[in-house]
């Protein structure tokens, strides 16, 4: 009686610990889709859109300067934009711009990375750098935290 009693015990308990599991931090990107993340410290995202074009130098449609692309959605991390990796042509490069009006991230500069080898990207508000990773950027925003 007390072994039956103990075997459903650690099958409840499995089942408990089984729900609470790690889920992954966010999904893949779909396939053919490029994603960049944006997190601000003010977690103030109105008005800051992105400025996508392919080589050399022309804007993906419907999207202009006074005409950013404006968030696709919202995560835990901040806001993120989605595009279709087929509208930066063969080359795959995805030359992008966050901004608001004429106030631009990382540093005002043209940014890019290659859409066949990365997929998605994370940017730190304040930070010039690009990463490959959730975990590089989280560990990035931990050396140097909102303040």
């Amino acid at each position: 009686m007390r072994l039956i009693r103990t075997a459903r015990l650690l099958g409840s308990l499995a089942l408990i610990l089984s729900t609470f599991a790690a889920a992954p931090a966010h999904a893949a990107p779909p396939d053919g889709k490029v994603v960049i993340h944006y997190s601000r410290c003010d977690n103030a995202y109105d008005g800051w859109g992105v400025h996508l074009w392919k080589n050399p130098g022309i804007p993906l449609p419907g999207i202009e300067w006074q005409n950013p692309m404006m968030p696709t959605g919202k995560s835990d991390f901040g806001v993120f934009w989605q595009a279709d990796l087929a509208e930066f042509g063969k080359s795959a490069t995805v030359n992008y711009i966050i901004h608001k009006g004429d106030t631009k991230e990382q540093g005002g500069r043209d940014m890019k990375f290659d859409g066949n080898t990365t997929r998605e990207i994370w940017v730190l508000g304040g930070d010039r750098k690009i990463y490959s990773s959730l975990d590089d950027a989280q560990k990035a925003r931990a050396e140097k935290p909102c303040s």
